[in-house]
């Protein structure tokens, strides 16, 4: 059933109350990821995220809301928004608890890579990271250590995962990201940017005994595997963060936390070029 009720912001607001309407199956298949990869909407719950999101220049398609009146004030939200009731809502949701909005975004275009790397002093290479948790937990983290872009190899999870968009925050609509189709192409293009790249791994230089050079490239590598070996042979340096016990990795993305925070503490951050 399709009617027309009206907000208190005095706009007409479109109300949907089933499953089988279009927008609503629609809306169904990319939540649960089966909408076709070519043609990609972000999934962004809560407003600060779908703040975020506008802020970034990310063009909104739809939007359902449980309460009219959580779209006061909110023109730009309510242009798109249609009311449902919360059950509804709920089976949209990529959450075990649902709040009272979820919004459907085209993605904005990626920066040109040049562009990006000209400016850049600090890049994250992933190599077929798989977790959308972590992706969007080094994205967070990237831009809180003052990491300037990600490239992402082939074989790594969607940067449109519902779940790496609520990891990253926010971080995931402010830091650029580049994807390669393989790590040759993407030390060719940073080699082609004056950057030095870095691999990490098991056995190598102790981290804290390494200096960065002014443009770095670090490569992490999937979790439990690590990095293609190929890549090794292609870096520059291997590094390892030195651990006690009877522990033998970390996590990836607390892997970049160490690593960034070590090139942050060295004061690398100071010599970004212009």
């Amino acid at each position: 059933m399709f009617f027309i009720c009206l907000t208190e912001t005095g706009k007409h607001l479109k109300s949907i109350d089933s499953k089988s309407n279009a927008l609503v199956k629609k809306a169904l298949r990319i939540s649960s990821g089966k909408a076709h990869e070519a043609d990609p909407l972000l999934v962004v719950e809560g407003f600060k995220l779908i703040d975020e999101a506008l802020k970034s220049g990310a063009r909104l398609q739809m939007c359902f809301v449980c309460e009219a009146e959580l779209l006061i004030d909110r023109p730009e939200i309510a242009s798109r928004a249609i009311l449902v009731p919360r059950n509804l809502l709920r089976e949209l949701t990529t959450v075990q608890t649902p709040g009272s909005v979820i919004a459907y975004f085209d993605p904005v275009s990626q920066q040109d890579a040049d562009v990006v790397l000209t400016r850049s002093s600090m890049v994250i290479v992933l190599d077929r990271i798989q977790d959308p948790g972590n992706l969007g937990t080094i994205m967070r983290t990237g831009e809180a250590l003052g990491a300037d872009a990600i490239i992402m190899l082939k074989g790594c999870c969607s940067q449109y995962n519902p779940k790496a968009i609520r990891a990253a925050m926010g971080s995931s609509f402010r830091l650029p990201t580049i994807n390669a189709p393989d790590h040759t192409s993407a030390i060719e293009l940073l080699k082609r940017h004056g950057f030095t790249c870095l691999a990490t791994g098991m056995h190598g230089k102790k981290l804290p005994e390494f200096s960065f050079p002014s443009k770095s490239a670090i490569f992490f590598g999937q979790e439990g595997q690590g990095l293609d070996e190929q890549i090794f042979s292609e870096c520059t340096v291997t590094l390892a963060i030195p651990m006690q016990g009877q522990v033998e990795s970390l996590n990836v993305a607390t892997s970049v936390a160490v690593c960034l925070y070590e090139w942050a503490r060295a004061g690398s951050s100071r010599n970004k070029p212009g």
